[in-house]
């Protein structure tokens, strides 16, 4: 798929202010490129401090979502919740990211069984890698169902 014809929100559910991700650059069975600009207006946005890196986690798994929306959007499906099931190695050269700063967003399956999938994921800036994870998520056929206990 080229640029022009991701429109990120037919693939994460995700809406401003709590969209992360700006735009989907690339997107496959396996793997997305997403990149964003740090904005003051972001609900974690600290004045005098920036982004913090923690909030790279958040990016990562919106990348991931997206992956799943581009699934369900081949299918006939509108993109739908998943649910972060956990974190390996959160590793951030820094503490936050700057107002304006561009960030790059990678997210590759490494694992994935039905609706329980491994993602190894990475955040650049225009020098290079700031942060890399290892993320554990699961995405449903019927997340409702999940929510309501019907789905165990």
């Amino acid at each position: 798929m080229t640029p022009d014809a991701l429109a990120i929100d037919e693939f994460i559910v995700h809406r401003p202010p709590m969209r992360l991700l700006d735009r989907i650059i690339s997107i496959s069975e396996n793997d997305a490129l997403a990149e964003t600009v740090v904005r003051s207006d972001n609900p974690f946005f600290e004045p005098g401090r920036g982004l913090p890196a923690y909030v790279g986690l958040e990016m990562m798994a919106q990348a991931i979502a997206a992956i799943d929306g581009r699934k369900r959007r081949a299918s006939g499906l509108p993109a739908n919740i998943g649910f972060l099931l956990g974190c390996r190695r959160y590793l951030s050269k820094r503490a936050s990211f700057a107002e304006n700063e561009k960030l790059t967003v990678v997210a590759t399956m490494v694992f994935g069984d039905g609706a329980m999938f491994a993602f190894d994921c990475r955040l650049d800036d225009e020098q290079g890698e700031v942060a890399t994870a290892n993320l554990k998520v699961y995405a449903p056929a019927d997340p409702q169902a999940f929510l309501n206990g019907a789905v165990r």
